[in-house]
């Protein structure tokens, strides 16, 4: 298999994923005074072969300005819609906090790159993983 020299620059916690958001996105200023906007959403691993669901991974997107303005990739995030699809590309953190209770916490985060809407194909063709065993 030939290397991609696409892949040569990029951080190893470097993902592409297709979510569906749980909340809408919002806007906020950090205490610096930049702004910064996150969607929650989810990532679905579908059925196990007894045909129950597998668990749901959550996510927070993320997305930063360095400055007072407001990016087009931070505003895309904020106009994310609750149950609305689409695909992230970025990296693949985890942030951890005390609570109040004095409990630690995790959360996974996605730190966008990109962003763009997810429209599902449906003449698309499968993968061959999913044709095996198919009759013809």
């Amino acid at each position: 298999m030939a290397a991609n020299q696409n892949f040569k620059n990029r951080p190893s916690n470097y993902v592409i994923l297709t979510l569906m958001a749980i909340s809408a996105g919002e806007m906020k200023v950090s205490q610096a005074g930049h702004p910064f906007s996150f969607v929650r959403a989810f990532l679905s691993q579908g059925k196990d072969k007894d045909g129950e669901y597998k668990p749901s991974l959550f996510f927070d997107v993320k997305a930063f300005s360095k400055d007072d303005s407001i990016p087009a990739l931070v505003q895309s995030i904020a106009d994310v819609q609750n149950r609305e699809r689409f695909t992230v590309k970025g990296r693949l953190g985890m942030e951890e906090w005390t609570g109040q209770d004095g409990e630690k916490h995790q959360k996974m985060v996605v730190f966008a790159l990109t962003i763009e809407p997810f429209v599902f194909d449906e003449n698309a063709a499968a993968p061959e993983e999913e044709l095996e065993g198919e009759p013809a």
